[in-house]
């Protein structure tokens, strides 16, 4: 309802006003014109003959009409609001969320439902009509209103996106508009904004998706490997599940797997024979709708048997005695002395491990150091420090460091480590001091500032898979990071990005790191260097196969508003429309001389 009084103060203003000033112009007087004529017999009678009522009609009709002009104009001119807000303005927004690509029963998904009655809507529009469109992907930067046909353009530009965390900018609710529209399927975002009208285009769709793709060789026997594939429905109703598991078309494995309503399983397959390489993990649903997470990918990387060289002083050592034990390492224990005789040649070791022995010179093969003292191939500063009782914490992000908790960790005496770029925080003690590190390269080392015997680390359960890690980081091939389509963020050393089938990915950089884009599955290759790096994207995460996870109605009970559109034009265009047609309409009278 229009309210021009209380909606806005200098409106009303304005208008009483101009209304005065028109009122005051028709009161004044004209001045007295003076003629000469040769009788006043002639004026008599056409007086007498001329009613004052006729008179007086005409006055009052050429003030309505100058009222009425001076209204509508300053109603065009400054667009007063309707209910507070502006009338010219509409806001829509428009989720594109991953869960929108689901299909409906129609055939068509979810986004592009909700795009055709974006399309209406905006057809439905006057062209006068401001429009701001926004995305819950942020695809449009910075909404702002336009016209109606610069919105059908963006809209032509946005696509379904790939983050989980649907967001709407919080500057959205104190927009001034006076329709707001919010088109969605409430999986991700939830219910709708209040003062929004709701277009929901959610429909049930049945799902099955794979949200894990894992190997690991089998316990006390290395040379077998099992893949783990877990699988999801995030239907109502049953599914029979064809699962894959494929290195090549000649090497693939499938299995067909009962899927009970919301159920999640786990299938795990023999994949001995499958090589180090690319895998991939696929599952097939007759009655499937999302297919966004029908395919997972992944690496296999060899684990090989792994020799290692023990140099300590002792051979009565806890640490030796732990090596011995690791499934895929074979160690032979050497003395400072027979460790300084090999020649280079004869190192057949793939990895070293030193006790609290230096090493005089940079060891060939990769290897790790307790109880560093003052290496001269090092170029990082070593100093030490003492302390009764000096508490750790650890570089989480580093795989050294993967599925340890250290929190129990104490130090008696260490050297610590100046800050370097030629290595990798392990761990640092409280007050900043770095008492372990991890040096990359074509030779890894990992050195630690203390001995064993200086502090608790061999009593502490996650010793075991300290060393493990260690090992694997030292000899195994090129490392996996596994991520969700979109911006992948990698170290800052990359130098190329290739995707599997030798396309080459565009990189930018910022703040010290590299990133790319993809809103594709699959399996691409990093250059670093330290050596190639491996990157699997795949959309593993629970939520995104979640597509029936909401509380709004259904597709089919919400057609009535599925174009609610702005029938007609907005008020201020209607005012203009209507003080030209008054202007020519007072135009029209005045020259027929019935308001002169």
């Amino acid at each position: 309802m229009m309210n021009f009084f209380t909606s806005s103060p200098l409106f009303s203003l304005l208008l009483v006003g101009l209304i005065g000033t028109v009122i005051l112009l028709y009161l004044l007087r004209p001045p007295v014109l003076n003629r000469l004529i040769s009788s006043n017999l002639i004026w008599k009678r056409v007086i007498g003959s001329s009613p004052l009522i006729s008179e007086r009609w005409q006055w009052w009709l050429s003030l309505l009409l100058a009222l009425l002009i001076t209204i509508f104009l300053l109603s065009s001119a400054l667009r007063p609001s309707v209910d507070g807000q502006a009338d010219d303005r509409t806001l829509i927004i428009l989720d594109n969320s991953p869960s929108m690509e689901a299909l409906t029963q129609s055939g068509l998904s979810r986004y592009s439902v909700a795009k055709d009655s974006v399309m209406k809507l905006l057809a439905s529009l006057s062209k006068d009509v401001q429009v701001m469109l926004v995305d819950t992907q942020r695809q449009i930067t910075t909404p702002s209103f336009s016209s109606v046909p610069e919105a059908f353009q963006i809209l032509e530009q946005l696509k379904i996106g790939t983050s989980l965390e649907a967001l709407v900018p919080s500057q959205v609710a104190t927009v001034d508009a006076s329709k707001k529209f919010i088109f969605t399927d409430g999986v991700l975002i939830g219910s709708a904004p209040e003062g929004f009208t709701l277009v929901s285009v959610f429909q049930l769709a049945p799902n099955v998706g794979i949200t894990r793709l894992s190997f690991a060789t089998v316990p006390g026997d290395t040379q077998r490997r099992q893949a783990f594939v877990e699988v999801v429905n995030a239907g109502g109703d049953s599914q029979l599940v064809e699962i894959e598991l494929a290195q090549s078309q000649s090497l693939n494995l499938t299995r067909r797997v009962d899927v009970g309503p919301y159920e999640k399983v786990t299938h795990i397959f023999d994949a001995t024979k499958f090589d180090s390489g690319p895998v991939k993990a696929a599952v097939f649903s007759s009655t499937d709708r999302f297919k966004a997470d029908d395919t997972a990918f992944g690496y296999i990387t060899e684990k090989k048997q792994v020799r290692v060289g023990f140099v300590a002083n002792t051979q009565e050592s806890k640490l030796l005695t732990l090596l011995s034990l690791m499934p895929r390492v074979s160690v032979n224990a050497l003395t400072p002395a027979e460790y300084d005789a090999l020649k280079p040649a004869e190192m057949s070791f793939d990895a070293l491990v030193f006790d609290g022995v230096p090493a005089e010179r940079k060891p060939i093969v990769p290897s790790i150091f307790f109880g560093v003292d003052s290496p001269t191939w090092l170029d990082i500063t070593v100093t030490p420090i003492r302390s009764s009782q000096l508490a750790v914490k650890k570089n989480t992000a580093h795989p050294i460091l993967r599925n340890i908790s250290m929190s129990d960790l104490l130090l008696e005496t260490a050297f610590v480590f100046g800050a370097s770029d030629l290595a990798d925080t392990l761990l640092e003690a409280e007050s900043g001091e770095i008492v372990a590190v991890a040096v990359p390269g074509s030779v890894k080392n990992i050195l630690l500032g203390f001995d064993l015997d200086k502090s608790n680390l061999t009593f502490l359960a996650d010793f075991p898979i300290l060393l493990s890690n260690s090992i694997a980081w030292l000899v195994d091939g090129a490392p996996i990071l596994s991520v969700n389509p979109g911006v992948v963020k990698l170290p800052g050393d990359v130098t190329k990005v290739y995707r599997i089938d030798g396309v080459d990915i565009p990189l930018w950089f910022a703040d010290g790191k590299a990133y790319f884009h993809t809103q594709e599955t699959g399996l691409y290759t990093a250059f670093t260097s330290n050596g190639p790096l491996r990157v699997s994207v795949s959309q593993l995460d629970r939520r995104f196969s979640d597509i029936n996870a909401s509380k709004l109605p259904t597709l089919g009970s919400s057609q009535d508003i599925v174009n609610p559109g702005l029938r007609g034009y907005s008020f201020a265009f209607l005012a203009g429309a209507l003080t030209l047609i008054l202007l020519m309409l007072d135009w029209y009278l005045y020259h027929r001389r019935i308001t002169q």
